[in-house]
């Protein structure tokens, strides 16, 4: 049973430990809000004022699957189809690849499997065709992760396409159809994508954290009319229920249908596999994944310093929503208390069983070993060693356990790490899933001859989701992260870019050659301050 008086004096206590302003949460079983409230308040400044169930915050890329709902339900009615290649709806689309356009397709694109990058621009545009000119001009951009259909990789501009497709076929703005086809008929009330119209409700802010270890208030809210699709809906906890409720009652809504049921079964079926040992995935707009015999499907988003978590248990009818004004250095604390929540709530172990072991195909290893990098996971050895499959991530090296074919697992840490190996018909292994995230093979060898002279322009502090401190140590490149309250060494992979435990760590300079701008995991701009 969920003692809920035990359960607030938690949250209470953990967000005093981490620094988090303000935090909502609710519950809900079948089509009935069983538990709602707030904590904290939604500023450090001027006193704050307290956290309601009402209270706004950005939800991040909890957006996605309101966005994958519009584009359901456009199939349904016949204006797209799901396997139908995106240039369909978007004759002029160009990718960095010229092969790809004849290969995407929508289905891809909802599942994140289309081979594009994550990316991630918080401020631009804010007219109405800030997207259009986005999928024109910056779409042609991005260098490809992976061949179309060959890796569940995670993309914002993927989604933003869609977002672009639905204007296509529609004739209307975006944000027009998600009120319309989305907020209208969940009665999704004080959601929306205007931070001037959400500046007229209790609205949480982001914060920074000081040097002097004290909290500051972001004066200044993220807006991007490029990425509204992906990851820029203001809602509340209330309003999220709505959304979760429709997806525990298969597409219905109160006495409203706003998708078929087929559709959402499509939604929380697999179609990018993470190639984990819970057997995570992701489904069309919906993150997959199982808990003690339990599916769970939802979604998290991220952005500014706003976190969010909607996980939705469908066996059961039951969702567990959290939103939050600081998340960085806070998340595995965000994920603890959800999983407290059902574990209580439905009488499970907190216990996780220890994943199966199989008996080793050796005969695959001469194929998997070898580098890896990846934008989140940075850098990877995979190595045959003593009779054993051996992976090495950023000093840390254990042996591997065979769980199923082409999925491994090992303990780093006390916790469970999964790696995959995507398989090729006759080449080496070229992709690997590491903890669900893709890294690709690198044929060069590491690490590279240091520049020390060039690396010394690289110190300094960079802002932005973080702060982050480079210095030049022992002829290596140190990340300290603020919000993590880690150190972590570099390995270098090129003059500019940069492996760590973080992920990838890249440097870019202005005309003048001065260097500007850090970006991290290939989706993140921090600026230098000093």
């Amino acid at each position: 049973m969920l003692n809920i008086f035990a359960l607030e004096r938690h949250i209470v206590s953990q967000m005093q430990a981490h620094q988090v302003p303000g935090l909502a949460l609710a519950l809900v079983e079948g089509e009935e809000i069983l538990y709602a409230r707030g904590f904290g308040v939604t500023s450090v400044e001027d006193g704050g004022v307290p956290v309601t169930p009402q209270t706004l915050f950005r939800v991040g890329s909890i957006t996605k699957p309101m966005t994958g709902t519009l584009i359901m339900r456009l199939v349904e009615m016949g204006k797209l189809e799901l396997d139908a290649l995106a240039k369909k709806y978007v004759p002029n689309l160009a990718f960095s690849d010229a092969r790809a356009v004849e290969k995407i397709t929508l289905r891809m694109l909802l599942s994140h499997t289309a081979g594009l990058p994550t990316s991630h621009e918080p401020f631009g545009r804010r007219d109405p065709t800030g997207l259009r000119d986005y999928i024109r001009e910056q779409m042609p951009r991005y260098e490809m992760i992976a061949p179309p259909g060959k890796v569940y990789s995670y993309s914002n501009p993927g989604i933003r396409l869609l977002g672009y497709i639905a204007e296509v076929v529609c004739g209307k703005p975006y944000t027009q159809l998600m009120q319309e086809y989305i907020f209208d008929p969940l009665e999704m009330r004080y959601s929306t994508f205007d931070p001037t119209v959400a500046m007229t409700y209790a609205l949480a802010h982001s914060h920074d954290l000081n040097d002097d270890g004290t909290l500051s208030v972001q004066h200044r809210f993220g807006d991007n009319a490029a990425g509204y699709p992906s990851g820029s809906v203001i809602s509340n906890v209330t309003d999220l229920t709505h959304f979760a409720m429709m997806l525990i009652q298969e597409g219905r809504f109160g006495n409203r249908r706003i998708i078929s049921t087929e559709s959402i079964r499509q939604m929380q079926t697999i179609h990018g596999d993470m190639m984990t040992v819970s057997r995570a995935g992701y489904g069309l707009t919906l993150s997959l994944d199982h808990a003690q015999g339990l599916r769970l499907v939802g979604h998290q988003g991220a952005v500014g310093t706003y976190g969010s978590v909607l996980t939705v248990l469908p066996d059961v009818k039951r969702a567990v929503i959290m939103t939050c004004n600081r998340a960085f250095g806070f998340w595995d604390t965000l994920y603890a208390i959800g999983d407290r929540v059902i574990a209580e709530w439905l009488g499970l172990s907190t216990m996780q069983p220890a994943p199966a072991i199989i008996h080793p195909e050796k005969s695959l290893w001469s194929g998997y070993t070898g580098q890896y990098v990846g934008q989140l996971r940075g850098l990877v050895n995979v190595s045959a060693e003593d009779g054993g499959l051996m992976l090495e991530w950023h000093g840390e090296k254990t042996q591997l356990e065979a769980h199923r074919p082409n999925v491994y697992f090992a303990k780093l840490g006390g916790e469970i790490v999964s790696i995959g190996f995507v398989p090729e018909a006759t080449d080496p292994t070229q992709y690997i899933m590491l903890n669900g995230a893709p890294c690709r093979r690198i044929d060069y060898m590491l690490p590279i001859v240091k520049d020390l002279d060039l690396w010394q322009k690289f110190t300094g502090v960079y802002v932005g989701v973080d702060k982050l401190k480079v210095t030049l140590r022992d002829d290596l490149l140190h990340v300290y992260s603020d919000e993590m309250a880690a150190e972590y060494a570099c390995v270098a992979l090129s003059d500019m870019a940069f492996a760590c435990k973080m992920g990838l760590v890249e440097f870019e300079t202005a005309a003048d050659g001065s260097v500007t701008v850090l970006r991290l995991q290939g989706a993140y701009h921090l600026k230098r301050r000093v």
